[in-house]
């Protein structure tokens, strides 16, 4: 396969910690990944500051496929919005196929007086002088700008708790420090939801989960009605500057990857789905909306980098 796989091993880089949903799903991929270019794919965590280290160290590789980011616009787009001392932006990645998708879901403490999305709207407008508090894996993270753009449809007050990772918020949110967060809807938050840790009191998806029927998706509520369907996404990246033809080909290969049903198999282990395959104009169109989507929500949220 050209200049994509002529330098030997391919690394797979995961800008997250081993056992988390990007690691999963690197791995998930590795193996037919390594079957379809005859080469050996290795699997990388460099871990940090909101997964930039890792996407810093793709892009600072030859820009020939032999080194792919298993990343999300966390990385790749709010990064740089929120990290001054950063020295990429979101053009210096070029997507190349998407692997993995779930709808977003909001989960309040299992003890607040709210079972619903309207329940809780209606909670927040009653405590309006002593406001709920909602927790984010950080300030301008994707979550954070979500949850305020949910605030604002469902015309509520409430405090932002702005925490260093998911794992701190979540062991507060089941413990009643915090009220509500917004997170994927996955197989782990899926279990303690199950377990009675957390309730789940709405679905961002455009119709009901057949694992989870009982749970409404926010346009079946009267307050969020409108809000939209946004997604969690993570695709393959490699360096913008790519060429053109070696990025072609690798897209080719990555699409005849993730069509193995074995593959899949591995992929939605996690309780999200992969996307249907686009051509690479428009995975690059996906990519430049979310681009754009993604930076406007950010200066309405007022994020400023730090």
């Amino acid at each position: 396969m050209a200049q994509a796989t002529a330098g030997g091993t391919i690394t797979l880089v995961v800008p997250y910690p081993p056992g988390g949903v990007s690691d999963v799903l690197a791995r998930g991929v590795a193996p037919a990944l390594a079957d379809a270019v005859g080469r050996p794919v290795v699997v990388e965590n460099i871990t940090g500051a909101s997964g930039s280290i890792g996407a810093a160290r793709m892009l600072q590789g030859p820009p020939d496929g032999s080194r792919i980011l298993v990343g999300s616009a966390t990385e790749t787009v709010l990064a740089p919005l929120t990290i001054k001392s950063l020295r990429y932006q979101a053009t210096d990645f070029r997507l190349l196929a998407l692997i993995y998708s779930a709808p977003m879901a909001l989960y309040a403490r299992p003890d607040l007086d709210a079972r619903s999305v309207d329940e809780l709207a209606a909670l927040a407008t009653r405590r309006a002088a002593r406001p709920l508090s909602y927790g984010s894996p950080g300030t301008g993270s994707l979550y954070h700008l979500e949850m305020e753009k949910l605030r604002t449809t469902l015309g509520i007050e409430a405090l932002h708790v702005p925490y260093r990772g998911g794992a701190p918020m979540l062991q507060d949110l089941m413990a009643g420090v915090i009220d509500f967060t917004l997170l994927p809807q996955d197989n782990v938050l899926g279990a303690m939801v199950d377990g009675g840790k957390l309730r789940m009191l709405g679905v961002t998806a455009d119709h009901r989960s057949a694992r989870r029927a009982d749970v409404p998706t926010l346009d079946e509520s009267l307050r969020a009605r409108g809000f939209g369907h946004p997604t969690v996404w993570v695709g393959l990246f490699v360096p913008q500057a790519m060429p053109d033809a070696s990025t072609a080909q690798l897209h080719r290969t990555l699409v005849q990857v993730l069509a193995q049903s074995q593959t899949r198999l591995a992929l939605e282990a996690t309780g999200g789905t992969v996307p249907a395959a686009m051509n690479l104009v428009q995975v690059q169109a996906f990519y430049a909306q979310e681009v754009r989507s993604l930076q406007d929500m950010a200066r309405s949220a007022d994020v400023q980098p730090n």
